[in-house]
């Protein structure tokens, strides 16, 4: 079954038993006339007549126009971003938003052909796809970033036609994949690091860094001579871009040590490291640091190079540092996720607080910070060429 236009209107060709024939779409749009094909292709593919006459009936029921087309839709939200300074996010965030959006159409185009509009996409359109993602196995977390960047891109798109509502709000599914993250105990933290220098390829460093910074390895592989200043490292976490948070982390004897050894040939401290990042998968990232874990006997520990941000989180609870403090340097904008970070089990405090109702003793009183004194606002008078507050 082929398609081919004849004065403007879009025809259709057909074989059956060795006899071919026409027949006109009478439509001018392609993505319709397409449409019209697909469903008489999916009808002649069911098993029973009554499912192929179920599938039929769908498709004649006349689809609902709107004024922006399906494939339209990656560059009305680039416009849109753009027009509202709302475009300023990172490329790899564009990649996933935009590949989220590709897998969506590519389902319509196979299980919802009559949909050729923006505004046609519904709540059981959308409930539809977020099922389909179910069923393809993915973990929970994945399709939860899958419905969140339609969503992002829909409520933009909202702006573009009065007959477009975002349907993925209410859609995005319970993370019940367990185990967030996972910090490196002490023991298998000198054993990674121990490994790490054995396999070279700049991973010592790395680790390092990432274990008393607590960035992202994509933030440290990415890390440039420019962000070191003085005797701190100033960066902006390329994941977190758009809200504009910059973190300022002082250099510490173990970090200091490492980077004396790192030889400068270029913008980049891991140029390697920088190269590979934007080429790599996120699987594949996973896979290079495997080596490590190889080599230091915990192949199936659950660790994964993302262990160094729980880890270097980890250690600062442990050290008493407050929520705050750790929120800073992690750059993270919310406590929910600093407390999702913190593996302490903060036994001296729960003890010291379950002895305490046992005694029946009330907390100590938090002291509050000495706040300095301002001067009340008064009128300036000049006395003897001096000028004093009154």
């Amino acid at each position: 079954m082929t398609l081919y236009r004849r004065r403007k209107v879009w025809w259709v060709e057909y074989q059956v038993n060795g006899v071919r024939h026409r027949q006109s779409t009478h439509t001018r749009k392609y993505n319709v006339a397409k449409a019209w094909t697909t469903q008489i292709d999916t009808a002649r593919k069911m098993p029973t007549f009554e499912e192929a006459v179920t599938v039929l009936k769908m498709f004649y029921n006349k689809p609902i126009e709107g004024l922006l087309p399906i494939e339209s839709t990656w560059d009305v939200y680039i416009d849109l971003a753009k027009a509202t300074g709302k475009a300023a996010i990172g490329k790899y965030t564009l990649y996933r938003r935009e590949l989220a959006l590709k897998r969506f159409i590519d389902w319509l185009k196979k299980e919802r052909a009559t949909i050729t509009t923006i505004e046609a996409v519904t709540g059981p359109v959308a409930a539809g796809f977020a099922t389909y993602l179910n069923k393809l196995g993915l973990k929970s977390k994945s399709r939860i970033n899958n419905i969140a960047e339609l969503s992002t891109i829909w409520k933009m798109l909202e702006h573009a036609s009065t007959g477009v509502r975002n349907p993925w709000t209410a859609l995005r599914p319970q993370n019940i994949d367990g185990v967030i993250g996972k910090a490196f105990t002490i023991d298998d933290e000198k054993r990674v690091l121990d490994a790490a220098k054995r396999v070279g390829k700049d991973w010592y460093p790395i680790c390092v860094i990432m274990r008393h910074t607590g960035q992202r390895y994509g933030d440290v592989a990415r890390l440039t001579w420019n962000e070191i200043d003085g005797d701190v490292i100033r960066l902006k976490p390329h994941k977190t871009t758009r809200h504009n948070i910059t973190v300022t982390i002082p250099i510490i004897d173990p970090i200091r040590d490492v980077l004396k050894t790192i030889p400068k040939t270029g913008d980049y401290l891991f140029p390697l490291h920088a190269e590979l990042y934007e080429s790599r998968s996120v699987k594949k990232r996973e896979l290079a640091f495997r080596e490590v874990l190889d080599a230091a006997g915990l192949a199936d520990s659950g660790y994964t190079v993302h262990s160094w941000r729980h880890t270097a989180a980890t250690r600062l609870a442990e050290s008493g540092s407050d929520i705050e403090t750790r929120k800073a340097l992690l750059g993270h904008r919310v406590d929910a996720t600093a407390e999702r970070y913190d593996h302490d089990e903060h036994l001296a405090a729960k003890r010291a607080a379950l002895e305490r109702a046992a005694e029946n003793k009330k907390a100590p009183a938090k002291s509050k910070p000495a706040q300095e004194k301002k001067p009340r606002p008064g009128k300036v008078v000049e006395r003897d060429g001096s000028k004093t507050r009154s």
